[in-house]
């Protein structure tokens, strides 16, 4: 496992597929549009984040519209959500020993009672996030930087930090999947589990999306389904007639961006010759994040699969 120790090869990732259509959604695009030509990102660095959006309650109430009240308290119910998980929890430290281990988020109450309700409420979180963001666009600035988060973290170069309560300490969170690090006991040094020569991602449908700038490795950016099926079509003709070659990448699957809040889905698939689904891949998760001063934050690992 590993925090933000970086690799010291350059990162380099490509874009392709269809990254010019009209803006879209915060769900997937359903239907393809016509492939632009790949580009290289620059490595100069990321764009830095826009102000996030806030609610906060107009000075008068009488001046409050329907629809404002109506985000207004939807958002009120989010945030007591959230303090309800923060303070259901603590975030539990690994082994020292171990390789750059993070935090992980565990939560005190292991009675059945209390069990059931953490998780109602990360589902209600969830559920709310959700329904009140679906129309949002995947073009907004908040988005564009929640991709960029995830893609660094799936790689290992970076780890986001943990959404806490006022007064309690940063923490940064663990790997994902096979991301992390081990100690070779033939060497003593930390080592990948998984050495990221290459990475290959695929996204929801973007407009100017500019990749992260990182150190690393190299990887390809493909976006939506007409994407996916360029990525199986590049990799099964390098590989040639080698059967047993298989074609691994990393999925956002869904994502929604509500004012200061986000979920997103990442679902990490194994195929053999682009027709064999092979088993649950390398699994998934589903996250919720809380943007706090222009930085999303990992408020809860909302499940897992695989």
């Amino acid at each position: 496992m590993r925090t933000a120790l970086l690799r010291p090869a350059l990162l380099s990732f490509v874009l392709a597929g269809c990254a010019g259509g009209p803006a879209s959604t915060a769900q997937p695009a359903a239907s393809p549009t016509p492939a632009v030509p790949a580009a290289t990102a620059s490595s100069a660095g990321a764009r830095p984040a826009d102000a996030p959006a806030t609610s906060a309650a107009p000075a008068r109430a009488e001046w409050v519209s329907k629809d404002d009240s109506e985000e207004i308290r939807y958002h009120l119910m989010a945030d007591a959500l959230r303090r309800r998980i923060l303070r259901a929890s603590e975030l539990t430290e690994f082994d020292s020993d171990a390789c750059n281990p993070g935090s992980l988020r565990t939560f005190t109450d292991t009675s059945k009672r209390g069990r059931q309700q953490v998780e109602n409420d990360i589902d209600r979180l969830e559920r709310l996030v959700i329904s009140r963001g679906i129309d949002g666009s995947v073009d907004a600035p908040e988005m564009h930087d929640l991709f960029r988060l995830v893609i660094s973290w799936e790689v290992g170069a970076v780890r986001p930090l943990w959404d806490v309560d006022s007064g309690v300490p940063e923490k940064r969170t663990i790997a994902t999947g096979l991301s992390g690090e081990f100690r070779n006991p033939a060497t003593g040094k930390c080592e990948s589990y998984l050495p990221f020569d290459t990475a290959t991602f695929v996204i929801p449908m973007v407009r100017n999306f500019q990749p992260p700038a990182l150190l690393g490795v190299r990887g390809t950016i493909y976006f939506g389904e007409e994407g996916l099926r360029a990525a199986r079509d590049a990799f099964f003709a390098a590989v040639g007639k080698n059967h047993d070659e298989i074609f691994t990448y990393t999925r956002i699957r869904a994502s929604v961006v509500w004012q200061d809040y986000a979920v997103v889905a990442v679902n990490r698939p194994t195929e053999r010759r682009a027709v064999l689904q092979m088993g649950s891949g390398g699994g998934g998760a589903s996250y919720i994040f809380h943007r706090v001063n222009d930085e999303w934050r990992l408020v809860v690992i909302a499940r897992t699969w695989g």
